[in-house]
């Protein structure tokens, strides 16, 4: 006579954080990545292991460096390639592409995934069709006013979008509204105030922005810029000649590891507008004088800053071409007038509404009659 199942049994057929590997695709910038991370530290957190799939180039990123040790985690790392213009790079590009599906197939394998969240990005689209070919469950998170293509081609495939900002129009419910996931280090930092002294922090993103290093060496010659201490993360790539230019006493950094204190240290904060940075700017509450990346594909930098315009006390320079000398003129008159602070809307964090969401389409998905 056959035994009933044991209650450990039922137990483990239904999906958990603690019984589960979500695989993360997030590669290219640190605008995909960054909240690719902050999702694996909420499901690490919560009790889950991670596959963590990125381009190989990334694997020095710092954040990615961090995890790497952790024993909860596998890193695959590929060469996927972006979708070449020339009909003569198509073999190339389909060989590069087989090579980086086989490696997220493997490893999904190897470590009993149970389901993929793809953070967008050319470098996400090998685990996303892979999610749409195995039919594992597949989620997609937005990080953009404007989508990216990724999500463009694969949101009728998902159970779920996560969406940074509001669409502006009504949409099916398994568009979510979460905001971006920002790393767990903010959620365990709190906000302090600035000290009495201004202090201007530039950040250009992961890989440092020309155009506000070059707003820096302008703005240190200006008189107004005496008394006021600068903080630059300049990129590695420009590290060593905005050194050899800078104003003796500010602080000229190739990356900035701990950025909840970089903000908390700072009066204002002059930044691109990748997603990333702008929802650590809401968090922040620091006044912002923002720099769309003119060349941003479908011009999004800009629309994901007039997405937020409305949250965070900050001015929008989007003078194109850049003009070096009139952006340190509006700068001046923005440290002089700062705006007005706006009270910041109190809602769960995106990285744990997101753990929450798929947790729930995992248990859901367990008890239909069809699994």
């Amino acid at each position: 006579m056959k035994s009933k199942k044991s209650p450990e049994k039922t137990k483990a057929a239904v999906p958990q954080i603690a019984k589960a590997t979500l695989l993360i695709a997030a590669g290219g910038t640190g605008g995909h990545i960054t909240p690719g991370i902050s999702i694996a530290e909420a499901w690490l957190a919560a009790g889950g292991r991670i596959v963590f799939a990125t381009l190989i180039k990334n694997l020095d990123y710092p954040d990615i460096a961090r995890m790497a040790p952790d024993e909860r985690v596998s890193i695959v790392a590929y060469d996927a390639p972006r979708l070449p213009k020339n009909p003569l790079k198509f073999w190339d590009f389909f060989r590069r592409f087989k090579a980086s599906y086989r490696l997220v197939a493997q490893a999904a394998a190897a470590e009993h995934v149970a389901a993929v969240i793809g953070m967008g990005g050319y470098s996400s689209f090998p685990a996303v069709l892979f999610a749409i070919m195995q039919r594992v469950p597949l989620f997609l998170s937005e990080q953009n006013a404007r989508w990216g293509i990724v999500t463009r081609v694969a949101k009728r495939f998902a159970r779920r979008i996560f969406l940074a900002f509001a669409a502006g129009k009504t949409l099916p419910a398994r568009f979510v509204v979460t905001g971006n996931p920002i790393r767990a280090m903010f959620t365990q930092s709190g906000k302090k105030p600035a000290t009495k002294q201004q202090h201007l922090l530039f950040i250009g993103g992961s890989q440092g922005a020309g155009d506000l290093n070059k707003l820096y060496l302008e703005f240190c010659n200006r008189a107004e810029a005496r008394g006021v201490h600068c903080t630059v993360a300049t990129g590695t790539a420009a590290h060593g000649d905005i050194t050899a230019r800078a104003r003796k006493g500010d602080q000229i950094l190739p990356f900035i590891k701990d950025m909840p204190g970089a903000y908390n240290a700072a009066s204002a904060v002059i930044a691109r507008c990748g997603s990333g940075t702008l929802f650590e700017l809401l968090w922040s509450g620091k006044p912002a004088f923002l720099i769309p990346y003119p060349y941003a594909t479908a011009d999004h930098q800009k629309a994901n800053a007039v997405a937020l315009a409305q949250k965070m006390p900050c001015a929008i320079f989007d003078h194109r071409p850049f003009d070096t000398k009139c952006a340190a003129d509006e700068l001046v008159n923005f440290i002089r007038n700062p705006p007005q602070e706006k009270p910041a809307a109190v809602e769960a964090p995106a990285e744990q509404q997101i753990i929450r969401y798929i947790e729930e389409d995992l248990k859901n998905a367990s008890h239909s009659p069809t699994h």
